[in-house]
């Protein structure tokens, strides 16, 4: 279950209040609360964006072993707007007893999608490598085609997008040091 609640009423917000901030519907809120739907990615992060936190600190903690150990079923899944891209945290979230100082993804970009509209900027490096397929990151002007087993990095604040102009979905670990993924900036360049 997602915090998004327990976020707006340490604020003292109404759900009014949190789709006007949010640029959502006062319903879309409501339903997201009580469980009856799933939010997209694009939606977590306006939310998170209204409470000035990473959008990994809306998913629910997750049982972490002593160790550290995340396992398959414990892992967190999201997915964007459209539903073409799927994104599994690897690691651990933060908690009370552990902040992580990067995430590790898993994703997949469905064949001829994108994993945003507009370019992202995030204050964080980012490391993508290619596990299956095809995928294209435009960063600034410039696209980097990467086949598997390619890597490339990017970093800090440049604008980037990751593409898949192929036929079959691309997959890859995207590593994101420090952990701000949420808090980034959509930016029409």
């Amino acid at each position: 279950m997602l915090k998004i609640r327990e976020y707006r009423k340490k604020r003292k917000l109404t759900i009014k209040e949190l789709a006007e901030l949010s640029g959502m519907s006062i319903s879309y809120i409501s339903q997201i609360e009580r469980g009856e739907i799933d939010p997209s990615l694009s939606s977590l992060r306006k939310i998170a964006n209204a409470f000035q936190i990473p959008l990994y600190m809306l998913l629910d903690d997750v049982e972490v072993m002593g160790n550290l150990t995340l396992r398959k079923d414990q892992q967190i899944i999201t997915y964007s707007e459209d539903n073409n891209v799927s994104y599994r945290f690897l690691t651990p979230l933060p908690s009370p007893a552990y902040s992580p100082e990067a995430l590790l993804i898993a994703f997949e970009v469905a064949p001829h999608s994108q994993d945003s509209i507009t370019p992202i900027r995030h204050h964080s490096e980012e490391m993508i490598y290619v596990i299956e397929g095809e995928l294209t990151v435009q960063i600034g002007e410039t696209d980097i085609v990467l086949q598997t087993g390619d890597t490339t990095v990017i970093q800090k604040d440049l604008p980037h997008i990751c593409k898949n102009k192929g036929d079959m979905p691309a997959k890859g670990i995207s590593s994101i040091s420090p952990p701000v993924w949420g808090r980034m900036d959509l930016t029409n360049t």
